[in-house]
């Protein structure tokens, strides 16, 4: 009896999806987004597509539950890998303290997140206990008039740890300017892997709104690795906070580059009755083979192997049968 060998490519790693190719998310709006893959988290309420302006219309409100119009990037982020963004932002009004048992800022923010993570019940942005883990996000405060501490208008490259660690370099870590209305910014972040440095700008027609902000991952001491795989639209709730928001605005021409997916060129075959894949496999990663009878219950074929940058066979080691499926399952190795 011959046997049959199938691929899963959907659960083979990572699978890119519409605008998604070779690490590049590119989305200008001029058609529905939801048809690229984009999808809704939350209040779908809070994110209108425009058709006519070719933009995302954003309600940042605070007094609802956490919503992300967010897209996977077909990867896991680690402070390894370099990674930009950048998009169109318009603020059309914001009003911090819109809830008077909560008077002070709060963010508006766009960015990575762990999409596990950031939709579980208990993730809570505006609160600075261990309930916001894996960020990597621009976010804006506008200025509060709260003493004895009032808060300054604040544009930050807003880093957090899968262990809740905050990225704080001093003053250094963010810039102060009060972001103008009814203006189009471009906001970019870019990250460099081998000097751990972000660097957040954001422009109007060419000119600087705010001096360049550069955050280094590596000079606190305290802080460890994050886990990011979706960028995201942020409309935080307010659960936990001190401050409220209510803004208003839109995203517009949306570019994010990130690693290629870890599972390359990934194909099967038979090889003297034994079945294998061939893939290209990148460093920093750990595959294993998992195989299937009715893609329902996936178990182990081989044991795992570390990534080489180069191509890697992983054969099953187990009995085969008749018909068999099987996937690449990618972690990473930190």
């Amino acid at each position: 009896m011959k046997m049959k060998l199938f691929l899963a490519p959907a659960l083979a790693g990572f699978a890119f999806v519409c605008t998604l190719h070779a690490g590049t998310l590119s989305e200008d709006f001029s058609h529905d987004p939801a048809l690229d893959g984009w999808q809704v988290f939350g209040d779908a309420s809070l994110f209108q597509w425009d058709s006519v302006n070719h933009n995302l219309k954003v309600t940042w409100d605070s007094s609802q539950s956490n919503s992300y119009f967010y897209h996977p990037i077909g990867t896991i982020l680690g402070t390894n890998d370099d990674f930009s963004m950048a998009f169109d932002l318009v603020l059309n009004d914001y009003a911090i303290g819109v809830n008077p048992n909560q008077p002070r800022t709060f963010e508006v923010a766009v960015g990575f997140l762990n999409y596990a993570e950031a939709t579980g019940a208990g993730f809570q942005r505006g609160s600075y206990f261990p309930t916001q883990p894996d960020l990597a996000e621009f976010d804006f405060f506008q200025w509060d008039d709260i003493t004895p501490f009032p808060d300054t208008n604040t544009v930050w490259p807003s880093f957090i740890d899968s262990s809740n660690d905050y990225y704080w370099d001093g003053t250094s870590s963010y810039g102060v300017v009060e972001l103008p209305t009814n203006i189009v910014m471009r906001v970019t972040m870019n990250y460099t892997a081998a000097n751990q440095t972000c660097v957040l700008t954001i422009t109007t027609n060419g000119t600087a709104v705010v001096s360049p902000v550069e955050a280094f991952l590596n000079a606190p001491g305290n802080f460890g690795d994050y886990h990011l795989d979706s960028f995201a639209v942020e409309s935080y709730t307010d659960a936990g906070a001190t401050g409220s928001l209510l803004a208003h605005g839109t995203i517009g021409n949306v570019a994010v580059v990130v690693p290629p997916p870890p599972v390359g060129l990934l194909q099967g075959a038979v090889v003297n009755g034994v079945g294998q894949v061939t893939f290209a496999s990148q460093t920093g990663w750990n595959y294993l083979l998992q195989s299937s009878t009715n893609l329902q219950t996936w178990q182990p074929s081989a044991a795992a192997v570390a990534g080489t940058n180069g191509n890697l066979i992983l054969q099953d080691t187990n009995s085969t049968q008749p018909h068999q499926f099987y996937r690449v399952n990618a972690v990473r190795a930190d």
